[in-house]
């Protein structure tokens, strides 16, 4: 919903505080009444500061770096900025794709601007109030610690003193930032301003929700991929509540969640019967390389003639590689609690995706979105598994069963390494050839797997490029001329959902593991190579450079079955150069230190980048070296983390992280330090063991 208040009538409303309304552009969108206040900045009458964010937290970081870049330009103590999330989205929360979404490691990069703006726009009209009340020169004044100083008399008025008289003038348009080197906190490690809420247990997740008068709801779903109901037996759950039949499934309501549970394990249901009832991860990888070899595809990115000149080649490269389904396993289960009525619907959740919710919710309730609520807590993870609004409708459909009491749907860990959405399977067949001056003259990369946008409403595909499916390939940096990037189209029964770097993660595999290749063809170091084709790209070879020092590259190892790989992958606008040493241990790799160079511009926060680096490449190892989801009968072979093994604490290697500012724009953090993790540690197994292994889990390949 759009709140259609002006700053005038917002303010009579909620008492003397000064509203800014964030003023949107670039990357977000503006609203189409410059006067409508949506997003905005307040100060309250006792000086305290809210920030109403377009954004979730879900351990990132981001809600302490909007805080800090507040607490910066408008001159306050960072303890004294709060910050909440918007419970109904509107225009000027929403990204350029049209969606509130907390995605795209958007977080910092998309909002900074219209944070500094509106913080500047308060501190300008705070400073001319009380300007005019001490008849002085407004450039002689200055903000600090929350209050406006006139330091030639020692005077100082607090915000709260100002508030009245500030919100009665006009915003500028274009406000004068403070200079960089007076900012007490972006640039700096600054301490997360959630950290005590979380250590005393007072932080609340989407689990943590509890309502007066509420039920609870448990999920029992189709193990089959899109299998619907046929028939729900209600006698089959005696003691329950209610039984709702919900999209795939059905949602057992008791008076405790362990109860549902039980009743909804014992559900009698038969499900209809689909094509792919037999399908099996050997079938689908049949597929797939079959796709590999058809005479074309649709181009995703063509120029010049790659093709043409890799047939008429003397030297050329080619190898197949592949990667399975990947599920999101955050910490926090999903989960929704819900109350509906007729003329409202309140939901509490760990959400990242606003707008997917408000339509699921618009067509499950049958209310408009000024209707509908949503009450977003803290997240347990995410990794893009909670943009999806499926718990959401099943929470509504509890509570609508129960006559409109709040009923809190959780998913056991097995509904959703079952029923949850993958990162898809993909397999890529890349082709270069090698000029007499040992660089890559053509490079052809063919994907053979699904198209993961085409299952987004929202999601624009022009000229048959994806970003879902095709970042990293789509703007490789290796080769400027004769390149074609096509994707032959396979479908698969799981839904498809982005997990964390999205398609940069298997493409920067694809891509990273394949130059290591061509770099071994040549006969040249694989570093080298890639410094010698990246040359022209200063944050590239800055972070290349960066790499190589830290991690000694070239010097001795501590033993005969060691390996060092390299890798480089450009995401999210940022740039990140990686190289693992892995050491085999009875055929298997261990992966002993990974060092972290790391290009995002301006560092808002850079002890979260350096958390964000490392908690990155842990992310990345357990499904770079053995995690995977299998299919057989149409339905997932794993169901926890007995079958699904992430990275235990013992098995966390050494990380050394350097952060490195070539002045870029600012770019992502979130997501761009995932993608090198696994090529660089292909390209250590393959130096210390000389043999290549191009399908991921890599410990089986």
């Amino acid at each position: 919903m759009t709140v259609t208040l002006n700053r005038r009538s917002f303010l009579a409303a909620t008492g003397a505080a000064l509203v800014i309304p964030f003023t949107v552009s670039g990357v977000a969108k503006a609203t189409a009444n410059p006067a409508t206040l949506t997003a905005y900045l307040r100060i309250e009458p006792d000086g305290a500061v809210t920030i109403i964010s377009p954004v979730s937290e879900m351990g990132q970081g981001t809600h302490t770096g909007h805080a800090a870049i507040i607490a910066d330009e408008l001159g306050v103590d960072i303890a004294h900025v709060r910050v909440t999330v918007a419970q109904q989205p509107g225009p000027a929360y929403r990204l350029r794709f049209g969606q509130m979404r907390s995605v795209g490691s958007f977080g910092i990069r998309a909002w900074i601007d219209p944070l500094r703006k509106s913080a500047a726009q308060a501190r300008t009209v705070l400073t001319e109030a009380a300007a005019e009340q001490w008849g002085v020169d407004k450039a002689a004044l200055t903000v600090e610690n929350g209050a406006v100083v006139h330091a030639a008399s020692g005077r100082r008025l607090p915000f709260e003193r100002l508030i009245e008289d500030a919100a009665k003038r006009p915003l500028p348009e274009e406000p004068t930032l403070r200079a960089a080197d007076t900012r007490r906190y972006v640039g700096k490690a600054v301490s997360r301003i959630d950290t005590a809420a979380k250590i005393d247990g007072s932080a609340e997740y989407g689990i943590d929700v509890k309502l007066p008068n509420m039920l609870h709801g448990a999920v029992r779903l189709s193990p089959v991929f899109g299998a619907e109901v046929d028939s729900i037996d209600p006698a089959s759950a005696p003691g329950a509540v209610a039984v709702a039949q919900v999209p795939g499934g059905a949602v057992v309501v008791a008076e405790s969640w362990w109860k549902a549970k039980q009743l909804a394990d014992g559900l009698s249901i038969r499900w209809k019967p689909t094509p792919h009832d037999k399908m099996s991860s050997a079938d689908l990888s049949k597929a797939m390389r079959a796709g590999l070899g058809v005479v074309s595809a649709p181009a995703a990115v063509s120029r010049g003639d790659a093709v043409a000149r890799l047939n008429a080649a003397d030297r050329v490269v080619e190898a197949d590689y592949e990667v399975p389904f990947l599920t999101h396993v955050s910490m926090e289960p999903i989960t929704c609690a819900a109350q509906v009525s007729d003329s409202r619907c309140d939901v509490w959740m760990s959400t990242q995706g606003h707008d997917v919710v408000l339509d699921a919710l618009k067509k499950a309730t049958g209310l408009a979105g000024e209707s509908i609520y949503i009450h977003t807590t803290y997240l347990g993870g995410g990794f893009g598994r909670k943009t999806h609004g499926e718990v959401a409708e099943q929470a509504v459909i509890a509570s609508r069963a129960v006559g409109g009491r709040p009923v809190k749907v959780v998913w056991s860990r097995e509904d959703d390494v079952q029923q949850g959405q993958y990162r898809p399977v993909m397999t890529a067949r890349m082709r270069a050839s090698l000029g007499s001056n040992g660089r890559i003259a053509a490079m052809h990369a063919r994907l053979s797997g699904p198209m993961m946008g085409k299952e987004y409403e929202h999601v624009t595909i022009r000229d048959n490029f994806d970003f879902f499916s095709h970042a990293v390939l789509g703007n490789q940096r290796y080769v400027a001329g004769d390149y074609r990037l096509d994707h032959h189209e396979v479908d698969v029964p799981p839904s498809t959902c982005p997990w964390r770097a999205v398609s940069s993660s298997q493409n920067g595999f694809f891509l990273e593991a394949f130059i290591d290749e061509v770099a071994q063809a040549a006969g040249q170091d694989p570093l080298a190579f890639r410094k010698a084709h990246l040359a022209d790209h200063k944050s590239h070879m800055a972070v290349l450079e960066a790499v190589e020092r830290r991690s000694g590259w070239g010097s001795p190892l501590p033993g005969p079955n060691w390996g060092r790989g390299v890798a480089i992958v450009e995401s999210y606008g940022s740039r990140c150069a990686q190289v693992a040493e892995v050491e085999m241990v009875d055929g298997n790799p261990v992966v002993r230190r990974v060092f972290v160079a790391f290009d995002c511009g301006e560092a808002v926060n850079p002890g979260q980048v350096e958390a964000q680096m490392t908690g990155s490449v842990i992310d990345a190892l357990g499904p770079a070296l053995r995690c995977q989801i299998t299919l057989k009968d149409g339905r997932s072979e794993q169901s926890n983390f007995d079958g699904y093994p992430i990275l235990r604490i013992d098995e966390v290697p050494e990380i050394d992280v350097e952060i490195v500012n070539t002045g870029a724009p600012i770019g992502g953090v979130g997501e761009p330090g995932l993608p090198p993790t696994a090529p660089a540690v292909a390209n250590a197994i393959f130096a210390a063991t000389g043999k290549r292994r191009r399908k991921m889990p890599l410990e089986t390949a």
